[in-house]
C-alpha cells in the first residue's frame, strides 16, 4: 500500500495540471512581442500565460498603476521602463530588467498617399497641414504633446489639433478615419490592419523609449515570474522583438 501511495503522488505531481499560471500586464509597445512568444513560452516552461493589455500610464482604469492601486494584481509587468520606478512599493526591484528600445512612427489610413516626412522641415509641414493628429495617452503621446511640438516650434494652433486616443491603438483610430495621421510606437502600429506606416519620425525629434519587465511584490509564484522575465531576454525573444520593430536592449 505504501509503495502504491508513493507512485500515486509521483504521478499527480508530474501531471500537467500542476503547472503555474502567470498573469502578465503588458503595455502596447511590447504586447505584440509577448503575444507572439506566448505559445513558445508555455511549451518550454509547462506554465500557462494569461496576457492582458494594459497601458503603462494614463487616466483610464486599464492603466497598470490604476489596476495595481485597486489591487487588480498581476505576476509580471511589461511596460515603459521609466514608469516602473514610481511603482517601487509594488514590485520586486531586484527582478527588473530592461528589454528593448522602441521608436515612434507615423501612420495614415491604408490607400491614402503617404506624406513625405524625410526631413524635419517636411515633417513640420505635414503636422501643420493635418486637420487632426492622433496620439496615444501613454509614453509616445505624452512626448509628442509636451516636447516634440515645442522642439518644432509649433504653437497652440497645431497643439489644438492633437487628439488623445485613450486605451485603444492609435492605428485603429486612423484606420477608421478618425484622424488623417497618427503617431505611436512602431511596434504598436505594425500590429494594426488597415493602415500604412509612413515611417519613423525624423531622428532630430525622435524619442528612444525603453521597455522593461519586473515581477510584482504580490506575485504568489515569484520564481516562475522571474523565470519569465529572464525568458524575455532570450535569443528567441530578441528575434521576435526585431521582427515587431523594436531593438533589443
Amino acid at each position: 500500500m505504501k509503495k502504491y501511495l508513493i507512485m500515486l503522488m509521483a504521478l499527480l505531481f508530474a501531471a500537467p495540471g500542476w503547472s503555474e499560471t502567470l498573469r502578465v500586464f503588458c503595455s502596447g509597445g511590447m504586447y505584440p512581442v509577448v503575444e507572439s512568444l506566448k505559445t513558445d513560452y508555455e511549451k518550454r516552461s509547462g506554465n500557462q500565460l494569461t496576457l492582458e493589455a494594459a497601458p503603462s500610464m494614463g487616466d483610464t482604469p486599464q492603466a497598470i498603476p490604476n489596476r495595481l492601486k485597486r489591487h487588480d494584481d498581476a505576476d509580471v509587468l511589461v511596460m515603459v521602463d521609466y514608469a516602473i520606478k514610481p511603482l517601487a512599493q509594488q514590485v520586486k526591484s531586484d527582478t527588473h530588467q530592461v528589454l528593448a528600445h522602441s521608436w515612434i512612427a507615423m501612420a495614415v489610413k491604408q490607400g491614402r498617399p503617404a506624406p513625405d516626412i524625410s526631413s524635419v522641415a517636411k515633417f513640420k509641414q505635414v503636422l501643420t497641414e493635418a486637420s487632426t493628429i492622433a496620439v496615444s495617452d501613454s509614453a509616445s503621446g505624452r512626448y509628442i504633446r509636451s516636447e516634440m511640438l515645442k522642439k518644432l516650434n509649433l504653437g497652440e494652433q497645431t497643439a489644438k489639433k492633437v487628439r488623445v486616443i485613450p486605451a485603444t491603438p492609435v492605428g485603429e483610430a486612423v484606420a477608421e478615419g478618425k484622424a488623417p495621421i497618427g503617431f505611436q510606437q512602431n511596434s504598436e502600429l505594425k500590429a494594426v490592419k488597415g493602415i500604412t506606416i509612413v515611417g519613423l519620425i525624423p531622428p532630430a525629434v525622435q524619442q528612444d523609449t525603453l521597455y522593461g519587465a519586473v515581477v510584482t511584490a504580490s506575485s504568489k509564484q515569484p520564481q516562475a515570474a522571474g523565470d519569465f522575465v529572464h525568458y524575455l531576454q532570450s535569443d528567441r525573444a530578441k528575434a521576435v522583438m526585431r521582427d515587431k520593430g523594436l531593438t533589443p536592449f
